[in-house]
């Protein structure tokens, strides 16, 4: 837990407990990974006796337990560092009730185990002497009095002291083998710091006093060890963190083995990932034989976050007894191939794709290392379906998802040829680039291709393609693909066109391709999300594969001379959380360079990347670049580089920035489609890269056009709209949903009580329109509260009759999102949200769409 770590003081050093003979652990515990849950992510150090027991009792009662899931362990908070006159922890008995060998018990009583946490230094993570620095005995022994199973130690007080890893983790350890109970206790080292992180030292700690040099003596002192930082924040862990945390993990696969994992952190469904990204996370974690330890407060968990922690086959291959960690054996671009070997012969294989589009990545029996056969079995572990290949194992994956498959010799009766349809495929604005645009009014061609890997041809091939309701689809040449042998493709491709005034944000495009196989033609085999598909056998002669993508109709570009901050972006990232309009990266306070506050612009952290559509639109781009004011809390880091690209070419780059130096940028941006803002950590990682483009404004032409003279929506103008809310939080009132501004929001009560959904957003847009769509822009502070996911739209032309207009989901992220209906007559439009976030409301902006007279 090093997120809390920066805001602690130094404190004198203190003498340890007097050394004993070095042991290695060996406490017959984590034979295989072991799973669980702890507090950190999901609760923060706010929580107590009561929540604690309705935690376990939700790890029953939802079938974790049931599953593996067997640790309910305590991280930071339970103790505020108070200890007696003997050196005895003591605990606040309201917070414990029953103290902590009564949480202990109820634990046990579910058939569960306790864990619990200290530092190994004189502080903690939270606070001021929250470390057993001193005690190391005395602190085991009273956690195996207490009837704790496990122990997680953290470093923020051992990095603050510049102690040594590698002894005062070995001394830990010692202490745990010696606890006077003699109760075996789960030892899980947690040093979050890599070389040079240290908040307290600069340029501390050295590699071998580092995150990532806990492999060298992991395996001998404890059951599992971090190798990398903490994978998140408090209700919040992203993807991109996931991704770091895997790579540094696969450093060392050596160090893993029955007793002793890497330890890559927790898992983080339903605390800012999507669905995809939190079921690839768990597959990759299982082929790297990580502990599998949820964050997510699993009280508050849904069901389908549930079924995807307990599914069997990918906790099979989590739980496997050979205990060999996956490695990855080839990269393709974006995409990877992980293999675990398993225990009877079979290899786990995991397709991860780490970009944002849909990808098709490969591999074959020969580079996984199975034994030779004529045939083998790919079993989707998600699908729960088997097809036969003659030797490819591939797939196409959806942008920051993994296809499992478990490999094996094939054997028994015949199953399904393993195909493969690819996710329709459109150009991108520029080269390299993960967009995928549809601009309103203009046609876009598309490709299909479709491959067969089993051994035996499928027949009758016939592709098609389906759009979004009034999009034109025009094939561009035969879609009867004929018969395919093995290891023969073949494409489809047409021109689609979205209409005049189609709203901003994602939409679907989804190929299908029907096809026969074997002598009579059986089964029926779909996909999701251009997965790859499963397959059920039936009498049908026909056999049915879909693939889907979706492309983003930007929103119009920008006019006049104005901050881009005050635009919707196409696409952001950053190195912490999320950039941050008009605010510093880290913090909700105002850009500062060299002492000089700004009003607008946006804040990141490197590497980062932002990019909006000018639609040529715009002649020029200025900003103020440099290293934020705030990153002057130490020397270290607080390097960049800033650039900016126009469709892909580069218009400008800083060099190297520091904390002393501003770079003014002043680029001609004629004609380009695509502004990208890229900032680089200068090759020095990073740490401390808090870059700011300041004063960040767009010199561009007159609006363009809209509906019914030009191709872009028309919006009712904010100045004529009301807004009124069923539950609105003081200080988030509805108006803020109309007011044309991205940083102020919309967000239902949660002070002093929390509204329960449904709640309703209704709009007065002032007089009789023709009303044809709603634009929904989630907010942009990195938080991910209240953003809607399900929704009703509807109508009414005198506030009091509403009649229904649209209702649908929406992703569970940020983007700019939308809902399109007929062209109908009214005055007000009632946005509901049925589910959303956390349970809460919220809103940056909310834009009605109108047809105005021509």
């Amino acid at each position: 837990m090093f997120t809390a770590a920066l805001g602690l003081g130094l404190v004198p050093a203190l003498l340890v407990v007097g050394a004993l003979p070095a042991l290695a652990l060996d406490n017959g515990l984590a034979r295989t990974p072991y799973l669980g849950w702890n507090t950190y992510y999901g609760l923060g150090s706010t929580y107590n006796d009561a929540k604690i027991r309705v935690e376990a009792d939700a790890m029953v009662s939802r079938g974790l337990t049931a599953a593996g899931y067997r640790y309910v362990w305590l991280d930071g908070g339970w103790w505020s560092g108070t200890r007696d006159a003997n050196g005895n922890i003591t605990v606040d008995a309201t917070q414990w009730p029953e103290g902590m060998k009564g949480v202990a018990n109820h634990i046990h009583a579910r058939g569960l185990r306790a864990g619990i946490y200290t530092d190994a230094g004189s502080d903690g993570c939270g606070g001021a002497n929250q470390g057993s620095y001193g005690h190391y005995q005395q602190d085991v022994n009273q956690f195996a009095a207490w009837g704790f199973d496990a122990v997680k130690v953290d470093y923020c007080g051992g990095t603050k002291q510049n102690l040594d890893p590698a002894t005062q983790y070995g001394q830990f350890r010692d202490a745990i083998l010696n606890d006077t109970p003699r109760r075996p206790m789960l030892f899980n080292i947690c040093n979050p710091f890599p070389p040079g992180t240290s908040p307290w030292t600069p340029n501390y700690p050295p590699y071998d006093r580092s995150a990532y040099n806990s492999f060298s003596f992991g395996p001998r002192t404890g059951n599992s060890w971090r190798t990398d930082t903490d994978i998140g924040f408090v209700r919040n862990i992203q993807f991109k963190d996931v991704l770091r945390n895997l790579d540094h993990n696969a450093a060392h696969p050596e160090a893993a083995g029955p007793g002793h994992w890497n330890d890559p952190d927790y898992l983080g469904p339903e605390l800012g990932m999507t669905s995809n990204e939190s079921q690839a996370q768990f597959s990759l974690w299982a082929v790297v034989a990580a502990p599998l330890i949820i964050g997510s407060d699993v009280s508050a968990l849904s069901q389908s976050a549930v079924h995807m922690l307990t599914n069997d086959e990918v906790l099979d291959v989590s739980q496997d007894p050979l205990g060999v960690q996956g490695k990855p054996i080839s990269t393709q671009g974006n995409g990877q191939v992980w293999v675990r070997p398993l225990a009877n012969g079979d290899r786990a294989v995991a397709l991860l794709n780490r970009g944002t589009l849909p990808t098709t990545i490969s591999t074959d029996a020969k580079a996984i290392g199975i034994k030779h056969a004529s045939r083998y079995d790919l079993r989707d572990v998600w699908h729960h379906a088997t097809t036969e290949s003659a030797g490819t194992i591939a797939a196409s994956v959806p942008g920051h998802s993994v296809v499992l498959y478990r490999v094996s010799p094939g054997h028994g009766d015949s199953v399904p040829p393993a195909v493969l349809l690819s996710p329709p495929a459109t150009p991108a604005p520029y080269s390299g680039s993960d967009l995928r645009l549809a601009v309103p009014a203009q046609a876009l061609p598309v490709s299909v291709t479709f491959t067969n890997y089993g051994r035996t041809p499928v027949k009758n091939v016939q592709l098609r393609l389906f759009g979004p309701p009034g999009w034109t689809i025009q094939p561009s040449g035969p879609l009867n693909g004929g018969t395919l042998v093995s290891g023969r493709s073949y494409t489809g491709h047409w021109s689609i066109t979205p209409p005049a005034g189609t709203l901003p944000g994602s939409n679907l495009l989804q190929a299908t391709v029907t096809y026969r196989y074997g002598d009579n033609g059986s089964g029926d085999q779909t996909g999701s999300d251009g997965g790859s598909g499963s397959q059920n056998g039936s009498d049908s002669s026909s056999t049915k594969l879909t693939a889907e993508t979706s492309v983003l109709v930007p929103p119009a570009p920008p006019s006049g001379m104005g901050y881009l901050s005050d635009h919707t972006w196409l696409d952001a990232s950053s190195g912490y959380l999320v950039p941050k309009l008009d605010t510093q990266c880290c913090a909700s306070t105002k850009i500062s360079l060299l002492g000089k506050t700004y009003d607008k612009g946006i804040g990141t952290a490197s590497p980062s990347q932002v990019e909006y559509y000018l639609g040529g639109n715009c002649t020029g781009v200025t900003a103020t670049v440099g290293i934020d004011d705030s990153a002057r809390f130490t020397t270290a880091g607080a390097t960049a580089v800033f650039q900016v690209f126009a469709d892909g070419r580069k218009l400008f780059d800083s060099g190297l920035v520091t904390q002393n130096v501003t770079k003014e940028v002043n680029v001609d941006v004629s004609g380009a489609s695509v502004l990208s803002l890229v900032v680089g950590d200068a090759g020095d990682g990073g740490y401390n890269d808090r870059a700011d483009w300041a004063n960040l404004r767009a010199s561009c032409g007159a609006p363009p056009a809209t509906v019914p003279h030009g191709p872009w929506p028309h919006f009712v103008p904010n100045s004529s709209e009301t807004a009124t809310a069923t539950s609105a939080n003081n200080g988030y009132p509805a108006s803020n949903a109309i007011d044309g501004k991205l940083t102020t929001l919309w967000h239902s009560r949660f002070s002093p009580v929390h509204d329960p959904l449904p709640i309703s957003l209704t709009i007065d847009t002032g007089a009789p329109h023709i009303l044809t769509g709603l634009t929904y822009q989630a907010r942009l502070d990195g938080d991910s509260t209240g953003i809607i996911t399900t929704y009703t739209i509807s109508l009414s032309v005198d506030g009091i009759n509403f009649t229904p207009a649209a209702s649908g989901t929406w992703a569970d992220d940020s983007s700019i999102k939308s809902a399109g209906f007929g062209a109908t007559a009214a005055r007000y439009i009632r946005l509901t949200a049925t589910s959303a976030h956390n349970g809460y409301v919220s809103a940056a902006e909310v834009g009605v769409a109108d047809s105005p007279p021509a």
